[in-house]
């Protein structure tokens, strides 16, 4: 079952605070937010977090990081091509 994190749970589990997450996210060492119900909500698939976090454990540079999040992004298309919308 893939679960949203929202911000504050994101947050608790990185470390960061808002601005560090959305700069990194701009940068490419965090993946971009979700729309989630409503107009201003948003979160992040929980195991792309967790898969970022996995990767600056085991001591990923930011260049892996960038090649990661770019994978997860993909990630994201597939998934979307391979569920039907309205059905």
């Amino acid at each position: 079952m893939l679960r949203i994190l929202r911000p504050k749970e994101t947050l608790q589990r990185t470390g960061d605070t808002r601005s560090p997450l959305y700069a990194k996210s701009a940068t490419g060492l965090f993946t971009r937010p979700i729309k989630i119900s409503g107009a201003r909500a948003a979160g992040w698939p929980e195991h792309e977090v967790d898969a970022i976090i996995a990767a600056r454990i085991s001591g990923a540079t930011d260049n892996d990081i960038r090649k990661l999040v770019c994978k997860l992004h993909e990630q994201r298309k597939t998934l979307a091509s391979s569920v039907s919308i309205g059905a």
